[in-house]
């Protein structure tokens, strides 16, 4: 004899969405398009207005300003469409500009004339993306600097000299194992597979083969 069971059924609730606040969003310090030549003028230069949103931002220093500014608690840096030649000054810059500069995990530096990749990248140790393309950098090797920047996922290059040298994608994903996103394109298995191979080949400690005449 069949005996019928009710089951009860919990009625089916979708649970609300995680809104961002908008007081939480804390736009870049914006130094983009303002013919910048020297890092050094971004402590005189007014950050551009990204957003209407209200925000900490830098002031322009006047001469007459004696008091200490308030710094940004943005993590993100944009200094791209610029004349930049060099940066070398940049962690002594960001620590004016920012509370948290060892924190800083976005930079743009593309569209200037930078011809080298300056080693005070590396002192900004949670960096985790950094836009370099469009610059003068020309020698392949420049990318070894950034291998000691544990966090970096994200870079991009073309528009240098350097994407015209052969096997420029593989040698760059060769040296920056880590990347999950270079030239605004992902990395694939396939990708991280090609690029150990051509490490491997082109280990300069791996053993020659020896060709023995018999």
């Amino acid at each position: 004899m069949a005996t019928n069971m009710s089951t009860s059924v919990v009625p089916y609730k979708e649970k609300p969405k995680a809104k961002v606040q908008v007081h939480e969003i804390i736009p870049p310090v914006d130094f983009s398009f303002l013919h910048i030549s020297a890092v050094e003028e971004c402590e005189t230069e007014e950050p551009r207005d990204v957003s209407p949103r209200k925000h900490t931002h830098v002031k322009k220093k006047k001469p007459e300003e004696e008091e200490v500014l308030e710094k940004s608690q943005s993590l993100c840096l944009r200094l791209n469409n610029n004349d930049l030649k060099d940066v070398n000054n940049l962690m002594t810059i960001a620590t004016s500009l920012f509370q948290s500069p060892a924190n800083i995990g976005w930079i743009d530096l593309s569209f200037n004339s930078l011809v080298h990749i300056d080693p005070v990248l590396t002192q900004f140790e949670n960096l985790k993306i950094l836009y370099l393309h469009g610059n003068d950098i020309t020698e392949l090797k420049e990318v070894n600097k950034l291998g000691t920047i544990p966090k970096l996922w994200k870079l991009t290059l073309h528009g240098n000299p350097m994407e015209e040298t052969k096997g420029y994608r593989l040698y760059c994903l060769s040296t920056l194992p880590n990347l999950l996103n270079f030239d605004f394109s992902r990395v694939t298995k396939a990708d991280r597979m090609t690029a150990n191979t051509y490490k491997n080949f082109n280990n300069p400690c791996r053993p020659k083969r020896v060709i023995r005449d018999d």
